[in-house]
């Protein structure tokens, strides 16, 4: 994309663009991408050291035999006139201390998902990253990634919540699955989202943007759903149960699924990352990913940032490859979320003081990272411009917060 106010040529772009783009093959040393750095003194990293490759093994066409067996296809704004659940005005206890200076916003879940032990919640994204509006069908809404934690068959994968957070005293929402379709033979299926080792997906992080949705995969990169496929399953009497079959599709009783379309995987010869949350800023040009490591007590975990294509809502890729545009050594340990905004960088780190806390950082290279109150467990971060909050949700049973307050000045 070209945004330096330049001519633009035959191929699209002003030279200087081509040069801002300009990035040397990959190979060679990464040890200048993996040096430590001071706490709390973010450093700047060489984003034409980071690639990925995509997107890979694309599942658009079982995606389609899905949607065409199910008997078409439904947007997320379908399922919005479709919510069976209740929030929880308000937060806990806990949390309103913690964040008792600051002007919150927020709810829980219902009890059986405040308290469960089955499913954690990670990911968060809001109709502010995923519409250009900030709405979905004129609606204030949320999405929420899980995670499934018991490790006997059968693994459950991930899963989303779509809320519906217009009013915040009647706080609504509904879970769909995460799947993967497949089609062989002219026979279609779907299976649960899972790592290549067979565990579910961590979904540690995700950002919605128009009609997709990018899932954070741990150690390989990004995972991209369809939230214009969406698919009404036609059973949902059996929770052990998923796949498509004679006369049935089963999901493991839940009403809606969500299929895979594509990956995005580390690119051979670049600098090795993990991609443990991912975050959205579209105060670029253009809008990017913003993706991070978790550490537990090292302060050098990268963030990456990655160009989006406004046109297509995919990452920019050029002859199969994207690489990034920026990068950084966070010089904060366990970061669990990041964002940037206006190049500013914000960090949601857990467990940061001896009460386990976590703390939310505002920084940026040359700049001491600035310290804000943050929930106990948070996770991913997504900024809500219409309202000015950046929000987290919470993933402890008990102490479940999804919460957003004022973005603080860097």
């Amino acid at each position: 994309m070209c945004d330096d106010g330049n001519a633009i040529s035959d191929d699209g772009c002003s030279a200087s663009c081509v040069l801002d783009w300009a990035c040397a093959p990959l190979g060679g040393s990464c040890a200048s991408e993996e040096r430590s750095v001071p706490e709390h003194f973010m450093e700047a990293a060489d984003g034409c050291r980071f690639a990925l490759r995509g997107p890979t093994g694309s599942l658009e066409a079982a995606a389609d035999a899905l949607v065409a067996r199910a008997g078409g296809a439904l947007r997320l704004e379908d399922i919005l006139g479709d919510l069976n659940r209740e929030g929880v005005a308000g937060i806990t206890a806990q949390g309103a201390e913690r964040l008792q200076n600051h002007a919150w916003q927020g709810f829980r879940w219902n009890d059986g998902d405040m308290n469960t032990e089955d499913w954690y919640p990670q990911g968060i994204s809001t109709s502010s990253d995923g519409v250009a509006s900030g709405r979905l069908a004129g609606r204030r809404a949320m999405l929420v990634s899980w995670y499934y934690t018991p490790e006997t068959a059968p693994i459950k994968g991930a899963r989303i919540s779509l809320v519906d957070l217009t009013a915040l005293g009647q706080v609504r929402y509904r879970h769909l699955l995460l799947v993967e379709p497949s089609l062989e033979g002219g026979a279609v299926d779907i299976g649960p989202a899972l790592y290549d080792s067979g565990g579910a997906l961590h979904a540690g992080g995700i950002a919605w943007y128009g009609d997709f949705l990018y899932v954070a995969d741990t150690a390989r990169g990004l995972r991209v759903f369809d939230l214009s496929r969406i698919i009404r399953v036609s059973h949902v009497d059996d929770n052990g149960r998923i796949g498509v079959s004679p006369g049935r599709i089963d999901a493991f009783g839940y009403r809606y699924a969500v299929p895979q379309v594509a990956r995005y995987v580390v690119q051979e010869g670049a600098c090795p990352v993990r991609f443990s949350f991912v975050g959205l800023d579209r105060s670029a040009s253009p809008p990017r990913l913003v993706t991070g490591e978790y550490r537990a007590d090292d302060p050098s975990g990268r963030l990456v940032a990655w160009p989006l294509d406004p046109a297509t809502g995919r990452l920019e890729a050029r002859g199969g490859e994207v690489r990034a545009a920026e990068a950084w050594i966070g010089g904060q340990t366990r970061m669990q979320g990041g964002l940037t905004w206006e190049g500013s960088v914000y960090i949601s780190s857990s467990s940061q003081t001896p009460s386990r806390f976590g703390r939310l950082y505002r920084t940026r290279p040359g700049l001491e990272s600035r310290i804000t109150a943050w929930p106990y467990g948070c996770e991913d971060l997504s900024y809500e411009r219409e309202a000015g909050l950046i929000w987290t949700a919470a993933e402890h049973p008990g102490t479940r917060d999804v919460v957003g307050i004022p973005l603080p000045p860097p």
